[in-house]
């Protein structure tokens, strides 16, 4: 359950602490007064999106915490899999959004992103907005509420069959696009071998090219090196600085034993005498291989023009003409060998297809069996809600696999091959027609309820919300509906924002918003209503400002107060 939300500077929210208790707690108040205003906050913590625009005038940050009790192996699992320490069942989700953008998610005082807070999300809370009434009438919704009633198991299946579904689209591309290539390369067939063999017999090398651009360095500035490395060379010979340096460590040597820095000395002067030694023989090597050989700067000079000149008529540099050559060397070959590459790629497609279609089938199943849980169980919630007469039905669309080849993605999309809408008549002796153009308001908010009422019993969810559910009914319907999420309270916390007296009746506990002014400033507070409190807003749902002894009467009535 959702046991305590803090709210700071949210809105029209300055600073507001309200806990929360089991079983059923209703929110009534005037429009406007902040009701919904705290269902986005709980949002905020469940990782719906952000806005800077939602922080209070005047403010640099919005804050959002919660506490949350749970009883739910996969959030365990789920805090586990992101290093996230938990303990006692307990999560304190911690939302900061500030005016320069920044974001700050939190998870037991561990930082998450939002993705990863939204799938903690999805297992504490389901939340039931105004407008999600009105997804009921978009036909495009459906798959995703069938998907909802899906076990862990189904999630991990559809997320395999969306890999293979991925794969299968990249073998599809590249089959089609070796296709259209080898259509385009054909004409040009003559002009790439044409290519190819100049690019053939100029042999151009990376490696070359720039051992090239070495020796000709080397030979175009022969003298200067020359003149530079003997002068070096005679300095060291000249000078007698190997034989000072070994000398020096000879004398520290013998005044070693006296004091061991001497030793360290000596020891540090016989190193460099080898290593000057060494560098010495090297400055000789150099000086012996230096050959000046006008031929061979001519014959540089040679190969040179010839990679200028490829470079010249390409538009290229030496690392794109290598680069050119070796696609040159694939198209050919992709043309010469094209039904050998075409007959791999097309087996290829094949073992894809197969897979993905094998997966997609496995998905439809499932899908059908919930469907028809989920039809039976309607039915009967529905007949509950006063629609007595309810026939149901969840349509697939037609599917045979004979119409079907790897060759046709069509059927395929990200969720698999499925299509579904919902056929629903209200009145005996009706047919079926779709949901979306038989379903009045009333209709739409009774079978939104009874789908959540479902799915409450098949989710171990924390909590669930309805922001006025029960919009477009009244009378004995108003009282059904009152009844219904009073029901799925038992095992589930539910929050409830409503309008209507019979459903603010039976809750376990009511919550009053209202906005006070202070300061010249509009805030949002909340009031726990105990008994005669109670009476009084339940008087005021039912009359408005028309209150008298018959009205209070009722209201009592249907508190079932004495």
């Amino acid at each position: 359950m959702l046991a305590q939300l803090k709210i700071k500077d949210f809105a029209i929210i300055d600073d507001l602490i309200i806990s929360f208790n089991e079983k059923m707690t209703v929110l009534t108040g005037e429009t406007g007064s902040g009701k919904s205003i705290i269902i986005d906050a709980i949002n905020l913590l469940l990782g719906e999106r952000a806005s800077n625009e939602m922080i209070r005038h005047e403010k640099e940050k919005a804050v959002i915490e919660g506490m949350f009790y749970y009883d739910n192996i996969l959030i365990n699992n789920t805090l586990t899999e992101f290093g996230i320490d938990y303990e006692d069942n307990t999560l304190i989700i911690v939302r900061e959004v500030a005016k320069n953008g920044r974001n700050v998610c939190r998870i037991n005082g561990s930082l998450v992103t939002v993705n990863q807070l939204k799938q903690i999300g999805n297992y504490l809370v389901d939340v039931h907005v105004q407008h999600d009434t009105t997804r009921l009438i978009n036909t495009n919704n459906y798959l995703y509420l069938l998907d909802t009633f899906a076990d862990n198991d189904f999630k991990v299946k559809l997320k395999k069959y969306q890999d293979h579904y991925h794969e299968y689209q990249e073998a599809i591309h590249q089959y089609n696009k070796v296709i259209k290539e080898n259509n385009a390369n054909q004409e040009k067939l003559d002009f790439y071998k044409y290519q190819f063999e100049e690019f053939k017999q100029a042999n151009l090398k990376l490696e070359e090219f720039n051992e090239l651009n070495n020796k000709r360095n080397l030979i175009a500035n022969f003298d200067k090196i020359y003149d530079n490395l003997n002068k070096a060379y005679n300095n060291i010979r000249d000078q007698k600085i190997l034989e000072n340096i070994y000398e020096s460590s000879n004398y520290l040597s013998k005044i070693a034993h006296i004091n061991t820095k001497y030793g360290e000395l000596s020891e540090q002067l016989i190193n460099i005498y080898y290593l000057l030694d060494d560098n010495t023989n090297l400055l000789d090597e150099e000086l012996s291989s230096l050959d000046y050989n006008p031929k061979e700067l001519d014959s540089i000079e040679s190969r040179l023009t010839i990679y200028s000149q490829f470079k010249r008529k390409y538009k290229m540099e030496i690392e794109q003409l290598i680069d050119y050559k070796n696609n040159l060397s694939e198209k050919i070959n992709q043309i010469d060998n094209f039904e050998i590459i075409i007959k791999e790629l097309k087996n290829k497609l094949e073992v894809n297809f197969q897979d993905t279609l094998n997966l997609a089938l496995n998905l439809r199943e499932i899908r059908e069996n919930i469907a028809k849980e989920i039809e039976t169980s309607l039915v009967t919630h529905l007949s509950e809600l006063k629609l007595n007469n309810t026939n149901f039905k969840i349509t697939f669309n037609n599917f045979t696999q004979n119409n079907i080849n790897a060759l046709n993605n069509q059927v395929f999309n990200v969720n698999g091959i499925d299509e579904v809408d919902f056929y629903v008549s209200f009145n005996k002796g009706e047919p079926t027609k779709p949901l979306s153009k038989v379903a009045s308001g009333g209709e739409l908010s009774r079978f939104m309820l009874a789908l959540k009422t479902i799915l409450s019993q098949k989710q171990n969810l924390s909590t669930i919300i309805f922001d006025e559910i029960d919009t477009g009914v009244s009378g004995v319907t108003a009282g059904s509906i009152a009844q219904k999420i009073k029901s799925i309270s038992q095992k589930t916390q539910v929050l409830c924002i409503t309008h209507l007296p019979q459903v603010a009746s039976i809750a376990d506990y009511h919550l009053y918003i209202a906005k006070e002014e202070k300061d010249n400033r509009t805030s949002t507070i909340v009031h726990y209503l105990e008994k005669d409190e109670r009476v009084l807003e339940i008087a005021k749902m039912i009359a408005g400002d028309n209150l008298n002894d018959y009205v209070i009467e009722n209201a009592k009535n249907l508190l079932n107060i004495i």
